[in-house]
């Protein structure tokens, strides 16, 4: 017989993590803990993190909601899986909960190369949104760490000074060293996302994600078929649970990528979903963190790395939270790499 338990705990970020939505100062994450009779020394742990404002679960009834299901587990993951569709963060959770309870409660999800110690996963560095002189220390400190891959997170400066920015990175890193991918926030309006997108291609840049909010398919379609910037759709994926109302998003909007959150999307089964049906209509895709603790990024992570994906992901986001669970995973020259010779420290979900 299963038993559930959780236990919120707060996150505080060493630095304001700030995007057009805002500035985050800390976050909270819910963490199932998950039993079994017949091996009552192991225990299956999985995290249900929020980002505020932008989850689905963000809800003052979230509390009741994962009480309820710790006093009710489902048997199985299909169970789960059709109980909590409005519920993505926490079906995330049960379901690394289930998968790492079924693996011996050890934290090795999906065992691979990665998990060895013996392959690492190319990640972008992140830059947060600040002030131009703090935006531009924290490209610097990003490269010098070894990232070839720069995500800046834009549209909350004046959009001059966003241009100069990027003006004066790409003056000393041309599009040969160093790739550029920009974030948005969804920050563009639909009238000037076009014009503002012919000036940003001036410099080279990879991708943008999620220019105009989400939920404007006819506009985000014109976008896509007209940007001079390729174009990943990253909010507009949130709450989209059913796989005919997928379908009719690719094919109607038809951009260039997707950005997958298991956090956002249900967990892992809900983003396979997506991937199958990105390799069918040939549109790109990578796998993003949602400012997971290192329990949530430890097993996005491993399951990233058994889906052979060539893309540059985005999971380099662990080291932003300065009371984090010590853990096996660290970033080395733009890397995420699994040292399986270091412990976990989760004395704080005791």
């Amino acid at each position: 017989m299963l038993h559930a338990t959780f236990k919120k705990r707060t996150f505080h970020f060493r630095k304001p993590a700030g995007t057009s939505r805002g500035n985050l100062l800390s976050k909270d994450s819910y963490f199932i803990i998950l039993s079994d009779d017949d091996n009552p020394g192991n225990q299956g742990i999985g995290e249900c993190s929020l980002m505020p404002g932008l989850s689905p679960d963000d809800r003052p009834d979230l509390e009741d909601k994962i009480s309820d299901i710790c006093r009710h587990m489902p048997d199985s993951l299909d169970e789960s899986q059709q109980s909590l569709a409005d519920w993505p963060a926490v079906q995330a959770g049960i379901e690394m909960a289930f998968t790492d309870l079924e693996n011996g409660g050890s934290r090795i999800l999906y065992p691979s190369g990665f998990t060895a110690g013996m392959a690492s996963i190319p990640t972008h560095g992140l830059i947060w949104m600040g002030k131009p002189d703090e935006m531009q220390e924290q490209i610097e400190r990003r490269i010098n760490e070894g990232h070839r891959v720069i995500k800046m997170k834009i549209g909350a400066l004046n959009f001059d000074e966003e241009l100069n920015l990027i003006r004066a990175m790409r003056s000393y890193y041309p599009a040969r060293e160093i790739s550029i991918r920009l974030d948005a926030n969804g920050a563009f309006s639909p009238a000037e996302a076009l014009s503002k997108l012919e000036k940003l291609a001036a410099f080279d840049i990879h991708s943008i994600e999620q220019p105009i909010r989400q939920g404007q398919y006819k506009a985000m379609a014109d976008i896509c078929r007209h940007s001079p910037i390729p174009v990943a759709l990253d909010e507009e994926l949130i709450g989209v649970r059913n796989p005919e109302a997928k379908r009719e998003l690719l094919e109607t909007i038809r951009p260039r990528h997707i950005v997958l959150k298991p956090s956002l999307l249900g967990g892992f089964m809900a983003s396979q979903e997506w991937i199958e049906l990105a390799l069918e209509l040939k549109v790109g895709w990578w796998i993003n963190s949602a400012l997971e603790s290192n329990i949530g990024l430890n097993a996005i992570a491993q399951w990233t790395a058994t889906l052979n994906n060539t893309m540059v992901q985005g999971l380099g986001t662990g080291s932003l939270i300065n009371n984090n669970f010590p853990s096996p995973l660290m970033v080395k020259k733009g890397n995420l790499q699994y040292n399986p010779h270091y412990q976990w420290d989760l004395s704080a979900l005791r």
